[in-house]
């Protein structure tokens, strides 16, 4: 895990990552629900290792995102507070009828009370059976250690489990093209969402997601995915 001193606040990173250009009426104000497609971080072709590259996805079907924050720690084997963590994941179905696939990033930053940072990310496709579940259920369940086709960065591979339930505070329909950039990173989406809220708990490689932390599921509609690594 590469140390660094932060140069976003974990509200910057959140406020970047909920960013689009373009978005259809929902049935809650916009500005409280994240935008479905904007969840995802960071991807690159091939796998196994890390590198400069660049990703085309294409994501019909169910998705989920999350994004997270909690200020007990900070960098990992920091028990005192002071710190914090905010991270982001974004799971989403695609590929053909015979041959569907999920296309997965995560995106973490942790740091003690002097912000010292630490910076986590992985991304690339999984197997399609790791994301099961639709509608107001979603469960995500995958170890990326040997998946050929998912680089991480900043720290090791290994399980991911999150868990999605709908709660009916807003639904969202998100249409047009949008774009996350951070330092070496620009992610490029564009096409037709429909989500709603919902609860979200789970793990990223040993970073818990805290229960009931915001999230979104829901449905893409030829939502492309270019990643510029």
């Amino acid at each position: 895990m590469k140390p660094c001193f932060a140069h976003l606040s974990a509200a910057v990173a959140l406020a970047a990552t909920l960013a689009a250009c373009n978005k259809d009426a929902a049935t809650a104000p916009a500005k409280n629900a994240p935008n479905p497609n904007m969840a995802l971080v960071a991807s690159d072709t091939g796998g196994g290792g890390g590198g400069p590259g660049q990703s085309h996805f294409v994501s019909n079907g169910d998705f989920g995102s999350v994004n997270w924050s909690s200020f007990s720690g900070g960098t990992p084997g920091d028990s005192g507070g002071g710190g914090f963590v905010f991270g982001s994941l974004g799971v989403n179905r695609g590929g053909s009828v015979t041959n569907p696939t999920a296309f997965l990033s995560y995106f973490v930053e942790q740091c003690d009370a002097f912000f010292f940072c630490t910076f986590v990310q992985g991304f690339g496709t999984i197997p399609a059976r790791d994301l099961v579940g639709g509608g107001k259920q979603l469960h995500l369940s995958t170890n990326t250690s040997g998946n050929p086709n998912f680089f991480t960065f900043g720290g090791p591979a290994g399980l991911i489990t999150v868990d999605w339930s709908a709660n009916g505070a807003f639904a969202l329909r998100s249409s047009g093209t949008s774009d996350l950039t951070f330092p070496g990173f620009r992610q490029h989406s564009t096409g037709v969402s429909t989500s709603a809220s919902a609860n979200t708990s789970g793990n990223v490689v040993g970073v818990p997601i805290p229960t009931f932390s915001p999230g979104n599921i829901g449905t893409n509609q030829s939502v492309t995915i270019d990643i510029q690594h």
